[in-house]
């Protein structure tokens, strides 16, 4: 297969946007969009890649389901109200889970995979403050981003404003029961996304504020920090103001992607930094294989993800073996990279500048 596609949020436009790139010719193009029901800030998809699960940043806060088809035709199955406007969401089959300024939640899917009825409601402050709070999505910058379960069942919300990692205990029955509160190793550090391991040991975190890239060790109750590595170059650090945004894996688990946007420092550019990983998960040393500086600052959010799939263009190990997109909020650019690990070379494959004025936020391989 050659033809690939993407579904994107948006940052500024209540539509999604389904684009497709070609592998052989490197092209990236709109293929449709699909009218939507408020700013979409995060999709993902699940593993059948037939449904799409998005937050909004849009009041009031919900949640959404999309069917897709074989032919890549969306249709809307589910809205769901929550308490405070959601950032990520992610699922395990079974539920969802997603997190926004002082509260989480994690939902049942159904048979279908549409999300269904709440099972449980998470507070990350005094319950009795909650109705007092703000819970737009002004609250996720400095509230709980995200919220991910590793194959243990332990479940993790990185929170900005308390730098910490909350560390839960997920019951087969779709309730937490909160296990730590684990600090991040400096003050201001703002931890934002989170990745677990394959075999649920670790879990890679990046803070928003300092940029870092953190290992820690899981333990049955708590979190250990045993490295940290730099998602900047070293001689921009200190030197312009950044906010970090993503970690995630290279399709063959030896890779760490981290994307990083410049931030009221519009004489750099944002980043993504590539980190090589030991058999064992660790990082081989706290220093970056690679770094690709984008064309424009990134913004005031964006993301990157890894395609999933493997094709003639991305199968040799000699060459260039991960395509991933990189989301830009700042001009409305969507990037696609593709990574040569032989070579540790990180480059720009193709790009689109969304129409009228929209923004990407982030998206979801469907292909």
């Amino acid at each position: 297969m050659q033809l690939h596609h993407l579904l994107t949020g948006s940052y500024t436009n209540n539509t999604l946007f389904l684009l497709a790139f070609d592998t052989v010719s490197r092209t990236l193009s709109l293929n449709s969009t699909v009218p939507g029901f408020g700013l979409h800030q995060f999709v993902t998809s699940n593993e059948a890649k037939n449904q799409v699960y998005a937050t909004t940043m849009s009041e009031p806060p919900r949640l959404f389901t999309w069917g897709v088809d074989e032919d890549f035709q969306f249709t809307h199955l589910s809205t769901n109200k929550i308490t405070s406007s959601a950032c990520y969401i992610s699922d395990d089959g079974q539920y969802s889970f997603s997190a926004g300024g002082p509260t989480a939640q994690i939902n049942s899917l159904g048979d279908n995979g549409v999300i269904g009825n709440q099972t449980d409601e998470l507070h990350l402050i005094p319950v009795e403050d909650i109705d007092s709070v703000d819970k737009t999505r002004n609250a996720v910058l400095h509230g709980a981003h995200a919220f991910d379960v590793n194959v243990n069942k332990k479940g993790f919300v990185p929170h900005l404003g308390m730098n910490s990692i909350f560390m839960y205990d997920v019951a087969d029955n779709g309730t937490a029961q909160l296990l730590s509160i684990n600090l991040s190793p400096t003050d201001g550090d703002g931890p934002r996304n989170s990745y677990a391991s394959k075999d649920g040991r670790l879990l890679y975190v990046v803070t928003e504020h300092t940029q870092w890239l953190d290992v820690y060790e899981v333990g049955e109750t708590q979190l250990k920090h045993v490295q940290r590595a730099s998602v900047i170059p070293k001689d921009v650090r200190g030197n312009y103001t950044f906010r970090s945004n993503t970690v995630r894996p290279s399709r063959d688990g030896k890779y760490l992607f981290t994307s990083t946007r410049s931030w009221e420092s519009p004489e750099i550019n944002g980043f993504v930094a590539v980190f090589e990983m030991e058999m064992d998960g660790y990082l081989k040393k706290e220093d970056a294989v690679a770094f690709y500086e984008a064309p424009v600052s990134l913004g005031s959010a964006g993301g990157l993800r890894v395609a999933p799939w493997e094709d003639e263009t991305n199968c040799d190990p000699e060459g260039l073996t991960d395509y991933m997109y990189l989301s830009d909020t700042s001009e409305g650019w969507m990037f696609i990279l593709g990574w040569t690990p032989s070579n540790y070379s990180l480059d720009l494959v193709t790009s689109l500048q969304y129409p009228d004025n929209a923004s990407p936020y982030e998206a979801t391989w469907l292909s």
